[in-house]
């Protein structure tokens, strides 16, 4: 039998042509397990790992030293497990949660581009300026009001015929000429694709040489608005000549706004087309209004004496095509409200154009209304059961305690306080800006999205408004206290969306008021027995940390929960703030420095938090098996790195829509994925086997993940090949964990199973056999 050095057997190799796995050599402790060879060549998988559910340890909440294959590790040898005392169900829970991880994820990332006003909620598109620029999809309200509502300038023809010739055109006008709404109108005609909007600060020469390389990732048919660059200035032909090209190549388009007096490089002066004729402004505002009225209603109101003469008084002067629009809509909403009052317009029109939202959500007209506004905000995009029922639970802890008296009616009836239908929810979410969506749609990209449920989510058609509007409640108003208990409420809801939005949306205050919600919630939170108060934690200043003062502080907040021995609770918590990835580029080896800490709820917090990194960035994997090796290697760290190592197990599965699986893919588990397709991460990996299925004390954990990974395999062929190797590689020359193996197994047919596993078992059998255990 040859052992040549590297990963497991590829896939198909014939039964007893080479070992399954495995270097040769002695069964595999913490330090020293030999790695799977592979037999000849072959591009099949290696061994990988899978989800499952280890039970907790009998008799106690804190992992006690103990060692790897044999009972020991290398720097111990023949050390023998002491039993943990206290132990809960946390770590039963922990590695029984099929695909958490990778669930909890994706709520995170919707949760954290929900308060940062983001609807592409993943990294499709990176553009380097010393840092990664992520383009967002194009506002829906913006793109809505633009495709129904645009009255096209005398200029369009000509605009439209120099994009679709040149892949890039440069509108260039005084301000109010309505060069955004221009920019967005040609791209929607050119793109076949959806519409990104680059941030303003990108460095232009760094575009041109991410289009041009590819990093850009631009996809055929996409377009870009680029509006008003701070970068203009850099702008060259040789820049210009570099994007054209790229976008050509891609099949793309762009659109860039500047100021009439900029573009100064000559050679720019083919791609630019000047806005010279002053909009029309009144016909921009009744367009808004025909496209929210229809015909017959807007000639009704705009035939009105005192309509015509707000009109004319607020569209006279400079031309504003925004405003114009932004007049039309207030007249159609009003129109359609029944509460059309052109005085109350006039006075709110003459406010400063920079308050459009401050009048918007100021003109909310009850408390109801706002209530549900803010429930909005803080749960955009989650199904309209929850975001109405936190509405409810907002507007009753602003119910006005005092005793009152309610006469009756005419009909001798009690009059209601709050009538739950006074308003339908279409209306509601007209006046809102906000509309329905499928809640397939909700949990985004996610492999964990709902697949078909009926019903509706709600979401604002403009992704700015969630922030916005909590930070106005917050500021705005004296409901503080109020606000910090109804967010309380919403980080203990029974669903783990509700939970993560919820503390992702007290990240926005704390970002605000970082030393009263401290004060008031987090330190507190942070010595809770509760996981779901030190989760909050970490979601919150996960958020916070966008701002640098915020994360300087947390940051040495956090590394004093993370050594204080006396505080279990505050190291757990430290734990999972690492987990979020945002105090630095050490977080792996912070939570390595945690594996030393003999308590199961810390074990189960590193655990998840690497589950964490490897969600979001799946090539930390090397790094995050080598610490966790490093980890199980030293007595008194091996429980928590093996505990660790299977809730990353149970908990990460394959998102099919991030992941480079060349197609649909399953939700497999993740590392059993990454270990099939990377040798360099197969060493460790096998030997975090070993070391967990001879632990005493974490072998019934082990248990359940192979459990639940064979019951997945018994309903996939090609999962269940790569389960094979898994075994083989692992039993290679041990025959101790062979003979564990063979144990599990020998329960999947068990005449008391009810949910038996025949072929799969009959198959880790014959592998075994192969392997003379």
């Amino acid at each position: 039998m040859t052992t040549p050095t590297g990963g497991a057997p590829p896939a198909g190799a014939a039964a007893g042509s080479g070992p399954a796995g495995g270097t040769g050599g002695p069964t595999g402790g913490a330090g020293g397990s030999p790695a799977p060879p592979v037999p000849g060549q072959g591009a099949g998988p290696g061994p990988g790992a899978g989800p499952g559910q280890p039970a907790p340890p009998a008799g106690g909440d804190r992992p006690g030293p103990g060692g790897g294959a044999q009972g020991g590790g290398p720097d111990a040898p023949g050390r023998p497990e002491a039993a943990p005392s206290g132990a809960g169900p946390e770590a039963s829970e922990a590695t029984g949660q099929l695909g958490q991880g990778s669930m909890r994820h994706g709520h995170l990332q919707n949760a954290f581009a929900n308060v940062q006003g983001d609807v592409v909620g993943g990294n499709k598109y990176v553009l380097v300026d010393g840092g990664r620029k992520e383009p967002r999809v194009l506002s829906p309200l913006i793109d809505e009001r633009v495709r129904h509502a645009y009255h096209e300038p005398a200029e369009f023809g000509a605009a439209r015929e120099a994009l679709l010739r040149q892949k890039i055109v440069i509108l260039r006008g005084a301000p109010g000429y309505g060069k955004s709404a221009l920019a967005v109108r040609l791209l929607q005609g050119a793109c076949e694709g959806p519409i990104h909007h680059l941030d303003s600060r990108v460095a232009l020469a760094a575009l041109a040489d991410s289009l041009e390389s590819g990093d850009g990732g631009i996809e055929s048919g996409v377009g870009f608005l680029l509006d008003q660059p701070a970068d203009i200035g850099n702008l060259s032909g040789e820049v210009y000549e570099k994007v054209q090209g790229a976008l050509s190549h891609a099949n793309a388009w762009m659109v860039l706004t500047v100021a009439s007096t900029e573009v100064a490089d000559s050679e720019l002066l083919a791609g630019v087309l000047d806005l010279t004729e002053a909009p029309d402004t009144l016909a921009v505002a009744r367009a808004h209004v025909r496209w929210r009225l229809g015909a017959r209603h807007t000639d009704r109101l705009l035939a009105r004496a005192d309509v015509h003469e707000l009109l004319g008084e607020l569209l006279a002067g400079d031309p504003a095509c925004r405003q114009a629009a932004e007049l039309g809509a207030v007249l159609a909403d009003d129109y359609e409200a029944g509460d059309l009052d052109p005085q109350r317009i006039r006075e709110s029109r003459n406010r400063l154009a920079d308050e459009d939202f401050e009048i918007w959500v100021e003109s909310l007209p009850d408390r109801s209304t706002r209530c549900f506004a803010l429930a909005l905000a803080v749960l955009n995009g989650l199904p309209q059961e929850n975001v109405a029922q936190a509405a409810r639970s907002l507007e009753q802890l602003l119910d006005d305690k005092a005793p009152y008296l309610r006469a009756p009616g005419p009909d001798g009836r009690l009059p209601h306080v709050h009538d739950p239908f006074a308003q339908p929810r279409r209306r509601r979410l007209a006046r809102l800006r906000a509309r329905t969506v499928g809640k397939q749609r909700q949990a985004g990209r996610t492999v964990q999205r709902d697949r078909g449920e009926p019903g509706d989510a709600l979401e604002y058609k403009d992704p700015g408004y969630p922030p916005r509007v909590i930070r106005h409640a917050w500021n705005q108003y004296g409901i503080q206290t109020e606000l910090l208990e109804w967010l309380t409420s919403l980080v203990n809801d029974p669903s783990e969306q509700v939970r993560i939005y919820g503390a992702a949306s007290l990240g926005v205050i704390a970002a605000e008021s970082y030393t009263y919600v401290c004060d008031h919630l987090l330190h507190a939170w942070a010595h809770s027995e509760d996981a779901n108060l030190r989760d909050a934690v970490a979601y919150a200043l996960s958020v916070g940390c966008e701002d640098p003062w915020v994360k300087e502080q947390a940051t040495a907040l956090v590394e004093t929960w993370l050594v204080d021995r006396n505080a279990p609770m505050g190291q757990a918590t430290a734990a999972r703030v690492h987990g979020m990835g945002v105090l630095g580029d050490r977080s792996e080896e912070e939570l390595g420095r945690l594996a030393v800490v003999d308590h199961w709820t810390v074990a189960v917090a590193v655990g998840r938090s690497f589950t964490d990194l490897l969600a979001d960035d799946h090539e930390r994997a090397e790094r995050t098996l080598r610490v966790l090796r490093e980890g199980a290697a030293k007595h008194q760290a091996r429980p928590t790195a093996l505990l660790a190592f299977l809730i990353v197990c149970s908990q990460l599965i394959v998102d099919s829509g991030e992941w480079e699986t060349g197609g649909v893919v399953p939700a497999w588990p993740a590392l059993l994925y990454l270990a099939h397709r990377r040798e360099g991460m197969r060493e460790a990996y096998v030997g975090l086997w070993r070391d967990a299925l001879n632990h005493l004390f974490l072998r019934e954990r082990a248990q359940q993940v192979i459990g639940d990974w064979a019951a997945q395999a018994e309903k996939d062929a090609r999962l269940r090949e790569m389960f094979l190797l898994m075994i083989g590689a692992i039993a290679y020359q041990d025959p101790r964990s062979g003979r564990t193996l063979r144990r599990f197994a020998d329960g999947w047919t068990d005449p008391e199973n009810l949910a038996p596993l025949p072929v799969v078992a009959a198959a880790v059998h014959d592998r075994l056999d192969q392997e003379h255990v």
